[in-house]
């Protein structure tokens, strides 16, 4: 029954997530973006933007900046609850996005490491990642439908 002020990187994160941009505020200069896709699936030489490593504040910015790109600017990612210390932090939330006509929605976690008051890499996961990789990667037709059976939603 103490009131406790909330860990700084627990603010940072909060502010990320409210706006992007803020990314390459807080972001080191060699930042490591891991996307979570199958790395072993992609043909040699092949990377899509679901997968792989993104190595420093302009490939993790324009990677991102993609996806929001590819959702028509649609693309809105919801904290739910962020812990945070001084080495580590975590955010699990819900994204939603709008393309061509299609929804897609999923629960998201990205783990996020700090060294010395600075995000040096951030790893992102979703609960059906290859929905989202269909919806962010694939041509969408009238048939298609990207929302995700909803197997991790909370019955509270």
């Amino acid at each position: 029954m103490f009131d406790r002020k909330p860990h700084p990187h627990v603010e940072m994160l909060r502010a990320i997530y409210a706006d992007l941009s803020l990314l390459t505020e807080f972001a080191s200069e060699d930042i490591v973006l891991h996307a979570a896709g199958p790395r072993d699936l992609m043909p040699a030489g092949a990377r899509g933007i679901m997968t792989g490593d993104y190595i420093g504040k302009r490939a993790v910015l324009a990677r991102e900046t993609e996806l929001f790109r590819r959702s028509g600017g649609s693309l809105v990612m919801t904290p739910g609850d962020i812990v945070a210390n001084d080495c580590f932090g975590a955010v699990l939330g819900r994204l939603a996005a709008n393309r061509h006509g299609h929804r897609f929605e999923g629960e998201f976690c990205g783990l996020w490491r700090f060294q010395g008051g600075h995000i040096v890499e951030h790893w992102e996961n979703a609960a059906d990642w290859p929905a989202a990789e269909r919806f962010f990667m694939e041509e969408l037709d009238d048939e298609a439908t990207s929302e995700p059976a909803d197997t991790c939603r909370s019955t509270d």
